[in-house]
């Protein structure tokens, strides 16, 4: 019975770092009042924790500049909510034991997910894009490459306030090719 009290600990702790406690309202709705446990819910939440995207949301735009890049607004959201659902469910486990060991080192939560999310994009690049299915042994190398695949990353990413993603990339191009 204790280790059953111990999982069900576990699964709030798990859970309550998905979706934490939150108050205020979007569009009307007593955000303390939604269900996380509940997808369509839980969606409503992760988009209140991010007011900057709500704009575009609201005009379904495809992309806007975001500090130094660009970004979709709907494409990041789906990225939290498939990181949600997949700690929601502890599946796979190393999702979570991920986000403890990230937290731990002193990462704030938003960053844990978006590390998280960085190797989910890789997955669902690789099906959508590659054609590759889905790879659970590279999943888990991914996460235990976490934190420093992430810091590498950034570290690797030019801060270029007045130009885009677009345009580096064709100056990039440009560089390569000798013109």
């Amino acid at each position: 019975m204790q280790r059953r009290y111990r999982l069900l600990m576990g699964d709030a702790d798990r859970r309550g770092f998905v979706c934490p406690p939150t108050s205020g309202s979007v569009d009307g709705i007593e955000l303390a009042l939604l269900d996380p446990a509940v997808e369509d819910e839980r969606r409503i939440l992760i988009e209140a924790e991010h007011p900057e995207l709500a704009p575009a949301l609201d005009d379904d735009r495809h992309a806007i500049g975001f500090d130094d890049d660009e970004m979709n607004p709907r494409l990041h959201i789906a990225m939290h909510e498939i990181v949600s659902n997949q700690l929601w469910d502890d599946e796979p486990p190393e999702m979570w034991q991920t986000a403890e060991r990230l937290t731990a080192a002193g990462y704030d939560r938003h960053e844990v997910l978006h590390m998280l999310g960085s190797v989910v994009a890789d997955q669902v690049w690789g099906a959508l894009v590659k054609k590759v299915p889905y790879d659970i042994e590279q999943v888990r190398a991914d996460l235990v490459a976490l934190p420093e695949a992430w810091e590498a990353q950034r570290e690797e990413l030019p801060i270029e306030p007045s130009r885009n993603r677009a345009e580096r990339r064709a100056e990039e191009r440009r560089r390569r090719s000798g013109r």
